[in-house]
């Protein structure tokens, strides 16, 4: 039996038009309380006194005035970019990599750390993501208390209520506490979660997903996935596993996945299941570099542009796997859009384009196909390390008192 939806009460409301607001001044990176009532359509009491209570905060200034030609001149507002800093880290099979921002999520610096190849320990992982996060201030010149939240990409389902990194396949991690292990370490408010969820925060904000109500944001990579906006919303599911896309049994009793399940959609398209594809054509093929997966794909993609006959087998076997994943993905989801990125996406997916455009369209429903428009990720910045930067600037905002709680905390620790 569901549970009853708790109660929207007045703090909720009025959070959810603060972040509006905030939200606007973000994309907009400056704008005026007449240009905030029209695009968010609050009304002016309203955003009078929120943008008065926030700057009151600090957490929005004046920059300047802008004077019409008829009428009153209006104040210009803008975040206070300088109030505090917020950092995005991605890690992933192979790297780390750190991303700092100014609350405008402006980039600051940024910094990279290779992972062996071999299986990894939690306790190694969480030295190395405390090791880099110093590394990455100090590059910065960047004072530890200004940092107002990290977020934290971590490979695999990971669950909210207790902090665990359920299942991470690569390294063998199964019910890790890692938020509990990162806090006693770090302590500054930390938000973890999967790549698919940044990845698909970072395209809702500002790449193909812009004013999108639903959209699948497919992340194709070592691992494969889909970060899911529902009604405007990033969809979580009740455990938090949604968008598990790359599990999708595409070929019955097909190969092992790294989940333990056989035939999954990852074990076809992810980047080990492209060369798996790429070893059962030509066990001896110079296009595969044993231990480097990245050169590998590389160097199929570079191969099949080039119009190697056996690259683009490869690529073709593996438009076909992935075009049945995106044709159950738009039926069953009916997005406005379905955007393909991650590494592997942009290597591969601008040269099997066309193909694989005509066979999602055979493998789809005519109407959901008709509605959505698929495309490439255009983002230029890295979307798991800005996705994870934007969740904590977006919890940072909208929570009212974060700062004067904060400022109480450090006294009564000093005492």
């Amino acid at each position: 039996m569901s549970q009853p939806k708790p109660r929207t009460t007045t703090r909720d409301i009025r959070q959810a038009n603060r972040l509006q607001i905030l939200h606007q001044l973000l994309l907009r990176k400056s704008s005026t309380r007449q240009e905030l009532t029209r695009l968010t359509g609050l009304s002016t009491a309203t955003v009078a006194h929120l943008v008065g209570a926030m700057l009151a905060e600090g957490l929005v200034v004046e920059t300047g005035v802008e004077i019409p030609q008829i009428g009153r001149p209006t104040t210009i507002l803008a975040l206070n970019a300088a109030g505090g800093a917020c950092v995005g880290v991605d890690v992933a099979e192979t790297y780390i990599h750190y991303e700092l921002y100014d609350l405008m999520l402006t980039n600051l610096a940024r910094y990279d750390l290779a992972l062996p190849s071999s299986k990894i320990e939690p306790e190694e992982v969480v030295q190395l993501i405390v090791t880099g996060f110093d590394t990455l201030l100090a590059q910065a010149a960047m004072a530890r208390e200004k940092v107002v939240g990290i977020g934290i990409s971590i490979p695999g389902p990971f669950e909210h209520a207790t902090g665990v990194s359920v299942f991470a396949p690569t390294w063998g991690w199964a019910n890790v506490p890692l938020k509990a292990m990162l806090e006693e370490r770090l302590e500054i408010p930390l938000y973890l979660d999967n790549p698919l969820k940044f990845n698909a925060i970072a395209e809702a904000w500002f790449g193909g997903g812009r004013g999108i109500d639903t959209m699948a944001a497919v992340v194709l990579g070592t691992g494969v996935g889909a970060g899911l906006v529902i009604d405007g919303k990033l969809y979580h599911g009740s455990s938090n596993t949604a968008g598990e896309w790359g599990h999708t049994i595409i070929v019955a009793g097909g190969r092992t996945c790294r989940c333990g399940n056989q035939g999954c959609l990852e074990a076809y398209v992810g980047a080990p299941g492209i060369l798996q594809t790429l070893l059962e054509i030509d066990r001896s093929s110079p296009l595969h570099f044993p231990g480097d997966q990245t050169r590998s794909i590389e160097a199929i993609a570079t191969a099949a542009a080039q119009g190697d006959a056996m690259a683009l087998e490869v690529v073709n076997r593996t438009a076909v796997y992935l075009s049945a994943g995106l044709g159950s993905l738009i039926n069953f989801l009916n997005p406005e859009v379905v955007i393909i990125g991650s590494w592997v996406g942009a290597l591969l997916v601008p040269i099997m384009w066309e193909k694989l455009l005509s066979l999602v369209e055979r493998q789809s429903l005519e109407r959901p196909y008709m509605a959505a428009r698929i495309m490439v990720s255009d983002m230029a910045r890295n979307s798991v390390s800005l996705g994870a930067a934007t969740s904590v600037l977006e919890e940072y905002l909208a929570k009212e008192g974060r700062r004067s709680k904060r400022r109480l905390t450090e006294k009564g620790a000093e005492r």
